[in-house]
């Protein structure tokens, strides 16, 4: 197809002649640090921020002949514009202009011609009127679209009207070649032919190539073979030009990158150098820290064990010499306790001593026991019974009396029997009583119902 080298050539023209200028790892760090920025900002409310960004990624992806991505972004890009033009329509009219515009080159590319000519038109109506320049290259647009269905009239229409409004598009390469094609659709030779020689001396070398091989293709169709030959020869001196071009462009890119890859590496060599003494070193600051923060924990633990130590003895020696004096205030107060209940209960016996020297208690007197024996030993009596139930009511008042510390000889008189036999009751009363009684006076196992 005669148009193949043509569409190729334009969409150079369009947006990816200054990718040849720069390293491909230098496009990907481009592209990753845009797309790191659009996360940054999506959620805030700088929707121009947004949409710049999203014009510089899809024309990263224009760059790596990625369609679909270059779509995407050129959509997000009018959304934006649809949005700002919500609070300011001319400022929104005219981004809108430009997302359409980069759109309709896409389509164009692809080959969907319609699609390509309704968002030109749509771009060419937004465009502000003071736009010459962005409305002349959207007219050219519309006249590349139509080289594609080989319409002539269009193509020739729309670079007339873009040279029109704009003349300083008529210097551009994009102009020159689709002029060129249109006047070839319409077999407007003679004119094609007078402007191509100037065309050709005044374009860059990939737009002269490509108006050579229009003046070579032309000259055949003529039979113009000597003029044919000079086109074909002059293109190949192009071609060679280019390739010899590409090929020192390429060679002096291959050293930048080959010295780049050294220099990278010495740098991550340095760098793994720099971190492994950094490694070192801190691994050493922290056994160093380490080795002084166990040493201090040691030495304060080792501290404190002997303080606890120093404190246990002294608490040890402070609660032995309390309990001494507890044990010995004890003592006191039992003796206090006894006397006390001898001193009361003294008189009701003696008032109850009859001419032969026996004490014989009525009820009431018993009660008064009791009574007097709770009153200074609160509780007793009722712990007693709670704690042995088989005990009797005579078994409780001998108890009291016990409690009372009463002498055998008086209690020989209150329940008139021998002196003697107040030990064979205490030895029955040891049996009613728990096993560890035997090992101890039953007096002494009283005193636990003593709160």
């Amino acid at each position: 197809m005669k148009y193949v080298f043509l569409f190729a050539l334009i969409t150079m023209l369009i947006g990816c002649s200054k990718a040849n200028e720069a390293p491909l790892a230098e496009e990907d760090v481009e592209l990753v640090t845009l797309l790191n920025e659009l996360d940054e900002c999506k959620h805030s409310c700088d929707r121009e921020r947004r949409f710049r960004l999203y014009a510089q990624i899809s024309a990263e992806y224009e760059k790596k002949n990625m369609a679909e991505l270059q779509k995407y972004y050129q959509q997000n890009m009018l959304s934006e514009a649809e949005m700002i033009g919500c609070n300011d329509k001319v400022r929104g009219c005219a981004m809108k202009a430009e997302a359409l515009q980069r759109l309709a080159t896409t389509y164009m590319v692809e080959g969907k011609v319609d699609s390509a000519l309704l968002d030109a038109h749509l771009a060419y109506k937004l465009a502000p009127k003071d736009t010459l320049d962005f409305r002349a290259q959207t007219l050219l647009l519309l006249a590349q679209i139509h080289l594609m269905n080989e319409d002539g009239d269009s193509v020739l229409h729309f670079t007339h009207e873009a040279a029109r409004i704009y003349p300083k598009v008529t210097e551009t390469d994009l102009f020159r070649i689709t002029h060129a094609y249109g006047l070839n659709l319409q077999e407007r030779y003679d004119e094609m032919m007078e402007l191509l020689p100037d065309y050709i001396a005044r374009s860059d070398i990939y737009s002269k190539a490509e108006l050579t091989r229009l003046l070579m293709y032309r000259n055949e169709e003529t039979q113009q073979w000597q003029d044919a030959y000079d086109c074909a020869v002059n293109l190949m001196d192009i071609t060679d030009s280019i390739a010899r071009g590409e090929n020192a462009q390429n060679m002096t890119r291959i050293h930048a990158l080959q010295h780049e890859r050294q220099m990278e590496h010495q740098r991550a060599e340095r760098e793994a150098e720099r971190s492994r003494m950094f490694v070192v070193l801190i691994v050493v600051l922290l056994l160093l820290l380490v080795a002084s923060v166990t040493g201090l924990f040691y030495r304060r633990k080792a501290r404190i064990a002997h303080a606890r130590e120093l404190e246990a003895m002294r608490l040890s020696e402070v609660a032995l010499g309390h309990e001494n004096e507890v044990r010995e205030e004890n003592i006191k107060l039992q003796k206090l306790y006894y006397e006390h209940l001898y001193a009361i209960i003294l008189p009701i016996l003696n008032a109850n001593r009859g001419k032969s020297g026996h004490i014989n208690l009525e009820e009431s007197s018993w009660e008064l026991i009791e009574k007097n024996t709770d009153m200074v030993l609160p509780g007793f009596t009722s712990r007693l019974r709670k704690q042995h139930s088989a005990l009797t009511a005579e078994d409780i008042r001998f108890c009291c009396l016990l409690m009372m510390q009463v002498p055998n000889t008086v209690l020989a008189d209150i329940y008139g029997i021998a002196p003697s036999s107040i030990a064979v009751r205490k030895q029955r009363m040891k049996k009613k009583l728990d096993s560890d009684v035997q090992n101890q006076t039953i007096e002494n196992y009283l005193n636990q119902y003593i709160i």
